[in-house]
């Protein structure tokens, strides 16, 4: 019987903006091969957008688009014969905290630290409980993702502007630009560090052996628009989106968000690659998966 994998989450396993032979699961899934002749199989439910739960709204046809539905909770639901699974790579947590509250120094109630707890631990040990529940093979290995620093004070200040526009966020008119660039770098590396712990709290409490963390392994060089080592997408200078699957995605945010009303999202949706990881970005996150997996 083939080896089989499953995917579960959000943009980030879903792997935005890669083609499919560059996304990380599926370069697990090839570094996975040698070892199981009898073929290995990917399944993958992870979209971009998606939320932990729960929760409903729009749902695109296209993973590529950006909607929270359906949830991760749903997404285990979605899942044949769950009881068969010998592997699941799984993340969620910052569509609940909100990527764009993340790039607003000034939205500070509820605090960043709330949103984080209650998203990236609560909602995160809620989801790992119900995984564990459906995922019943003993030797079945559950890998939770961690996430990244967005953006650092290693990015290039000049491009910065064109990503808080894109999020409907402007830099505060009593606020030099400095100084709001330096509280959005901190709140990004806030963001990071309280995700990681509270998703390592969340595996650690729900205290199954097949569990483990993985994280990115990124550093404040691989944030976006730090020239040479950034591991995410950004911006070309025309401000369009930098990953080759933008062509493709443009018509489905067309169709999804089609109301006067949807300007902005419609936007964003172009350019939804913007801030998660390029190839580079998911062979790192390959690799650390092979290691957690012992590859």
């Amino acid at each position: 019987m083939a080896f089989r994998m499953i995917t579960l989450g959000d943009s980030v396993t879903w792997g935005q903006g890669l083609l499919e032979e560059e996304k990380f699961d599926q370069l697990v899934l090839q570094a996975l091969l040698p070892l199981h002749p009898e073929g290995v199989t990917l399944e993958r439910f992870a979209h971009s957008g998606a939320i932990i739960g729960p929760g409903s709204g729009r749902t695109a046809t296209n993973p590529e688009v950006p909607v929270s539905s359906p949830t991760i909770l749903a997404q285990l639901a979605l899942v044949a014969n769950p009881e068969t699974a010998d592997l699941v790579i799984l993340n969620g947590g910052i569509n609940d905290v909100g990527f764009t509250r993340i790039l607003n120094p000034l939205a500070v109630i509820p605090s960043l630290q709330n949103r984080v707890e209650d998203a990236c631990h609560r909602g995160m040990l809620n989801l790992l409980r119900a995984a564990r529940a459906v995922f019943t093979k003993a030797s079945c290995r559950m890998l939770v993702t961690g996430y990244y620093t967005i953006l650092s004070d290693q990015s290039d200040p000049l491009q910065i502007p064109d990503l808080l526009d894109l999020h409907g966020t402007a830099v505060s008119g009593f606020m030099a630009e400095a100084d709001f660039f330096d509280l959005l770098a901190d709140r990004c590396e806030e963001f990071f560090q309280r995700s990681e712990d509270a998703l390592r709290a969340a595996v650690a409490n729900v205290a199954d052996p097949r569990i483990t963390f993985v994280s990115s392994g990124f550093t404040e060089d691989n944030a976006i628009f730090v020239s040479g080592t950034t591991l995410l997408w950004g911006l070309t200078p025309e401000l369009g989106p930098e990953d080759p699957a933008a062509a493709a995605r443009r018509p489905e945010c067309d169709l999804t968000f089609d109301q006067p009303a949807d300007f902005l999202r419609r936007q964003q949706c172009y350019r939804a690659s913007t801030g998660h990881p390029n190839v580079d970005g998911a062979k790192q996150y390959a690799a650390k998966i092979c290691a957690a997996l012992g590859l």
